[in-house]
């Protein structure tokens, strides 16, 4: 496996009912990058009305997020968080975050896997 460049994962958390806004923002890329969404759940920093919260067997807070994942060039990162966070904004607090990280390889396994020369038949 190997990387041509530095590559970066984006990961956000948006709210679910801004997935058509961010899907859109991310499709009008010249380079649009493939991308996956998960259903996830928590709670976030903020202490909510009152100052803070104190959680009970019976009683646990959760909010619903869909977790975004997408794989790019170093140089695409900043246009693609700034349109993700564009697309998902409401201007209201627990719009959901984004954030990178640094991928050591890459490699796409329709281009990696099987080759005829390497069968051990």
């Amino acid at each position: 496996m190997s990387i041509d460049g530095e590559m970066i994962l984006v990961t956000a958390l948006i709210r679910p009912y801004m997935e058509e806004h961010v899907v859109r923002s991310l499709h009008e890329l010249p380079e649009f990058p493939g991308f996956t969404f998960t259903a996830v759940r928590g709670q976030g920093s903020g202490r909510g009305q009152g100052g803070s919260y104190v959680s009970s067997d019976t009683d646990l807070t959760y909010h619903q997020f869909l977790e975004l994942r997408l794989v790019c060039r170093s140089e695409l990162v900043g246009e693609i968080c700034d349109r993700i966070a564009s697309a998902a904004w409401t201007g209201r607090k627990g719009d959901g975050v984004v954030f990178t990280t640094p991928v050591h390889t890459f490699a796409r396994i329709r281009e990696i896997g099987r080759h005829p020369e390497k069968r051990d038949d």
